[in-house]
This record gives structure tokens, sequence and C-alpha cells, in this order.
């Protein structure tokens, strides 16, 4: 049977219970279901269907083609000629009355990324955070075109990691705080091993995108040598489309990796401390003693509750899964 793989954008609590009830299914309209494609515009591997008019060198435009060989340089692969199909929907509820017809299995998104044997294909709302789910979701459509069973965790981390603009280097604010907070009151700690076990989206928590995102960054950025043995192991899966898990991978180059992967947060959550106005947000203030602190690093509280994270068992919808992807 052809092979379906689906990432999503998650969208709330409410909307989830509704995706899961079948009874009383009422057909949607033909106009709701149908694919946006009078206009078409076509730049290298992105091929982009929509029923408004998009400047062919719009400045969205230019930055998706601008990651398509940031992630090519950055993790050296090669640059794919497989199309990737981009469908953009201005109307929000002609989205959603496609995506509950032909996609019902799946809780209320955003945008959401769609492998099949033949097909690479993303599906989105042409709305306020387009920028962001495009980003992330085409991260997912770049890297599968050339990349075979990639392990679901160093996917959605490295999407998470190239979902943030230009300049950035893939620091992730949220996760920063959320992962130092929860390390801070003994609720969370690296494992690999736990994270390499998830083979569907839908059992991933907020926490686990965090701690993907982590070792991604930590990866791309600690140091040209982790930099390396991710490369290393992204060529191996395109040479060979197997690899020994990740963690036994990288054991044998560092085997106090988790010592160094709390060493970069904690070394983050001070950046971010000390340049809150360069992005846009301020660190979490100062009052509650916090043990991933380095000596002398100042003890953090952060807003994690209020932020709508939770350590509940995983397929339970946050507040927050509106910033997920899939």
């Amino acid at each position: 049977m052809p092979r379906t793989r689906i990432r999503w954008r998650v969208a709330g609590f409410v909307a989830v219970l509704a995706a899961s009830t079948t009874a009383c299914v009422v057909p949607a309209a033909p106009e709701f279901t149908a694919l946006p494609d009078q206009e078409q515009v076509q730049r290298e591997q992105l091929v982009l269907h929509t029923d408004f008019r998009l400047p062919r060198h719009h400045r969205l435009v230019e930055e998706l083609i601008a990651l398509r060989h940031d992630v090519s340089e950055r993790l050296e692969v090669p640059l794919s000629d497989e199309p990737i199909h981009v469908y953009l929907f201005e109307d929000a509820d002609r989205f959603h009355g496609f995506v509950s017809r032909h996609h019902e299995q799946l809780p209320e998104r955003r945008a959401f990324f769609v492998e099949s044997d033949t097909q690479l294909v993303v599906y989105a709302h042409w709305g306020d955070r387009v920028a962001e789910d495009l980003r992330h979701e085409l991260t997912h459509g770049y890297l599968h075109s050339v990349v075979p069973h990639l392990p679901l965790w160093l996917d959605e981390g490295l999407a998470e990691y190239h979902e943030l603009p230009r300049g950035r280097k893939g620091l992730h604010l949220p996760h920063i705080t959320a992962l130092s907070d929860r390390y801070a009151k003994y609720l969370w700690k690296p494992g690999l091993d736990r994270l390499q076990r998830f083979t569907d989206v839908r059992d991933m928590r907020q926490i686990d995108y965090a701690e993907s995102w982590l070792f991604a960054h930590w990866l791309m950025e600690s140091s040209p040598q982790r930099s390396a043995l991710l490369r290393n192991y992204l060529a191996r899966l395109r040479m060979t489309g197997e690899c020994p898990p990740f963690s036994r991978y990288l054991a044998e180059a560092e085997p106090n990796y988790e010592q160094e992967l709390l060493a970069h947060l904690e070394s983050l959550r001070r950046e971010v401390e000390l340049n809150d106005n360069e992005f846009g947000s301020r660190a979490p203030p100062v009052g509650v003693r916090n043990p991933l602190a380095l000596p002398g690093a100042t003890p953090c509280m952060s807003r994690f509750d209020r932020s709508g994270w939770d350590s509940s068992p995983p397929k339970r919808a946050f507040p927050s899964d509106t910033d997920r992807h899939v």
C-alpha cells in the first residue's frame, strides 16, 4: 500500500474533540473542499498554488527559496528537483473545510506536510503566522526530498530550528524558557533514548518538541565537530537508508553528551537574559533557585505555567498547541 506520512500544526483542545467525533458528520460543501489552484507560482523546487495573486518575487517566497539553500548548505544535503506542492488557502473556513473532508483523522491545524510515495505536499492557511508555518513545513519537505527514514525527533527538531526567521540562528525563546524551568523544578532531564522511541507525532508533547529542538540547536550551533557529526549521520541515512540510533552514534563521540547539552541550554538562557531586547521579549525574571545554572549564573523564574505548557501524558491538547507543527 502507498505510504502517507502526515505532519501537522495543532490548534486547540476543543478542535481536537470536534475532530475526534465521528458521528453525524456532515459532508463539506464542494467549494470548501476544492484545492486552491487559480494561480500558480513555480520557483525552484516549490510549486505554490493559490486562489489569490501571489507575486513571483514576494518576500516570503524569496525567504522560502533561501531556506532551501540554507538547509542544503548547513546540513550538506543535496538540492532536490522533486517538486513540493504548496497549497495556500486565503480563506480560513475553506482551509478547515478541506482538511475536515480529506484529512478528518487530524486535529485542527494551521498547516501540515504530507509525504506519500509519489508526492510532497504542504497545505496551509495564508494567515498572520504563515511565514513561520511554511518555514517549518517546508523544512520537512526539503529534508524528506533527499533524506529517507529521518527519525521523527530529528525531523521535528530541525524543523523547529528552521522555523525561526533567518539571522536568529534557530534561537527559540519559548523552548529555552520551558526547558530551563522544568529542569529547575526537577520535571525534565534530557532523554534521547525516549525521543528516539517516538514514531507518531501525535504522541509528542510540547516538551518533546522543545527537547528535539534543543538537540538540533546544540548539534548545529555549539561546535564544528558536532555539526560534522550531524552531517555525517544524515549522509549515512542518504547512502544506506538506515543508521544506528543517534544516541549510540552520539555516545561514541561524546560519552557525556547529556551534561554538555544542559550546559548549552544554560548558555542560551544566559544569552537571552543579556540580549532580551534584541529578541523582542523579556527574559524570565529572577526569583527562583535554578539548579540548571552554572556557577555564577543568575537564577530565573520562567513563565512556564502561563505559556500553557503541561506535563500531562501524550495526546492531550494544550492551549499552546496552536504553535505546533508537524
